[in-house]
């Protein structure tokens, strides 16, 4: 078995591959102040209950954006398994990085663009619902060729609430129309209708300036909303960062 892990800001994704076949999979809140011991006792419960020997791990492979928690991951990881993690970087990623500041690339990013490469070739269009949105545009050589970041839904509507006294959490779910008649109404059409229209419009922008993207693929935790509400989105593809870690662990043993 290999685990994989995307460790993002906010939640850390942690998936299990038994050869190509995705077995198991775990969402977690990113926590900066767990210490080694605690992640390996954290890991070990997790494989525990869920009836997955930790010594069947044969390999582990991480993708991270939190650079504090090297450390904890590596000696952690290594506590339950005996082995080495390996860390996707922009220095090991094996794919061209044709952007000005190729070691700003996040690690996240570089697994997307090796996933959605492998899964539909390219020129394609990855947009991950993450923290962060992130826009990846793949080359059809596998080459990661730059993108957009935008707010994600959820954080700018908690900001939108927490400065504005006579605002209330609300539920994002897609209004069946544009004309709020509550403060809830509102807030949904304004929000997530907003924000679809933003991701459709930045998917037209990458279209009118790279005619020659095939396919636009969405993954990440919002993911599945954004793409049953855009046309402009050709498939939505769960946990395809943690395919693409798997995929780059495969290709740096060649």
């Amino acid at each position: 078995m290999i685990l994989v892990g995307d460790v993002g800001n906010t939640q850390t994704v942690l998936g299990l591959f038994d050869g190509d076949d995705f077995i198991e999979h775990w969402r977690l809140t990113t926590d900066r102040n767990r210490t080694c011991d605690e992640l390996a006792i954290f890991v070990r419960r997790l494989l525990k209950d869920s009836n997955h020997p930790a010594d069947g791990v044969r390999a582990v492979a991480l993708s991270s954006v939190v650079p504090s928690l090297y450390r904890t991951l590596h000696g952690g990881l290594q506590k339950v398994f005996g082995i080495e993690p390996q860390f996707l970087t922009p220095e090991n990623s094996g794919i061209r990085l044709d952007v000005k500041e190729r070691l700003a690339v996040g690690a996240d990013r570089i697994a997307n663009t090796i996933a959605a490469h492998e899964h539909v070739g390219g020129p394609c269009l990855v947009i991950d619902f993450g923290t962060a949105t992130n826009f990846d545009l793949v080359g059809g050589d596998g080459a990661f060729l730059g993108g957009a970041i935008a707010p994600e839904m959820q954080i700018a509507a908690r900001g939108l609430i927490e400065r504005a006294a006579q605002l209330h959490s609300v539920s994002l779910d897609v209004p069946s129309t544009v004309l709020g008649k509550t403060t809830t109404e509102n807030l949904q059409s304004g929000i997530v209708l907003g924000f679809l229209d933003l991701v459709d419009g930045l998917i037209r922008r990458f279209r009118a300036e790279i005619p020659e993207i095939e396919r636009v693929i969405a993954t990440g935790g919002k993911a599945e909303l954004f793409a049953d509400n855009l046309t402009s989105i050709d498939e939505y593809v769960p946990f395809l960062t943690l395919r693409g870690l798997k995929a780059w662990l495969a290709l740096s043993k060649r």
